[in-house]
């Protein structure tokens, strides 16, 4: 008889993939600190899910999903700047834009609003699902009211809102109430 395998919260495929991009020799620390990122996240606890990611990402520097779960954590704790860089790593492993509003509203949140309105604006509709453009538009109306152009912020919301169905939609409407 076979001893049961411990199913953890990390699939299969997705802990071989980090073991894979692992430094020599670290594929198994790699897998195991990924398995505890899940764990801490999943139990509500981002610190140690932190923790957990730097540890990984030490192990599997070159792992887009290790990268991109550490930038996301960041971003929860407010540490923007670790947030930004690891965001950053995520895109240019996995030539994925679906954080670009993230590390956007991180620039802004550093004070950077022209940097912001920089990123968004190579972002393109076509790359990113409906909902990550919402938030796009969201993060550029909030970068362009913080350099004073509340009408223009105003003018792409309500544009935004005309496209916008659903919980978007409401995100857009609360959006511009904020303004």
């Amino acid at each position: 008889m076979l001893a049961p395998v411990a199913q953890t919260g990390l699939p299969r495929r997705l802990a071989d993939a980090i073991a894979h991009s692992a430094r020599p020799g670290k594929g198994e620390d790699a897998r195991k600190a990924a398995e505890q990122l899940v764990a801490a996240r999943d139990a509500g606890d981002p610190g140690r899910a932190r923790r957990a990611a730097i540890k990984a990402k030490l192990a599997a520097p070159r792992s887009a999903w290790v990268r991109e779960q550490l930038g996301l954590l960041a971003f929860d704790l407010n540490e923007l700047h670790e947030s930004t860089q690891e965001l950053l790593a995520y895109r240019r492993l996995s030539g994925d834009h679906r954080h670009d509003p993230t590390i956007a509203e991180s620039y802004r949140r550093q004070g950077k609003a022209a940097r912001a309105l920089d990123l968004i604006a190579e972002l393109k509709r076509s790359d990113v699902p409906a909902r990550v453009w919402v938030d796009a538009q969201i993060v550029r109306a909030r970068a362009l009211a913080d350099t004073r152009r509340t009408d223009a912020a105003l003018v792409l919301l309500k544009e935004a809102a005309r496209d916008a169905t659903g919980t978007d939609r409401v995100r857009v409407l609360e959006a511009i109430r904020d303004l």
